[in-house]
């Protein structure tokens, strides 16, 4: 029993890390997208609705827009990479679904309170 309870403690911690990584992946992202894209934004005109596509690919118009900002950057990044945000939205999928398929002790007794 002690056993499968720490098995089972071990799962949720590890998925909270899980959790935890994909969030900080995607905040990452977010504030690396604003970072670059917050100068491009002032440098060219472009308004916020032609470059949040730029949040999640690279397009043509988005690595133009990055090359034709040359002025110093926050931390001097000059490239953004959607990458970050989809590994951030893979590892929190990830976490959401194998959390689905995890139960606490507790939600197993009380799908069968006589199995102990």
């Amino acid at each position: 029993m002690t056993r499968n309870v720490s098995a089972s403690i071990w799962r949720l911690l590890s998925l909270r890390w899980l959790e935890a990584a994909g969030i900080a992946l995607t905040l990452v992202a977010l504030a690396w997208w604003a970072i670059v894209y917050a100068q491009v934004m002032s440098n060219t005109g472009f308004p916020i609705e032609r470059t949040l596509p730029c949040l999640l690919q690279t397009s043509d118009r988005c690595s133009l827009a990055m090359s034709l900002c040359k002025n110093w950057h926050f931390l001097g990044i000059t490239r953004y990479s959607p990458e970050l945000l989809w590994a951030g939205a893979i590892v929190s999928s990830l976490a959401l679904l194998l959390g689905s398929f995890t139960q606490t002790p507790k939600q197993r007794e009380k799908k069968d309170p006589d199995h102990a």
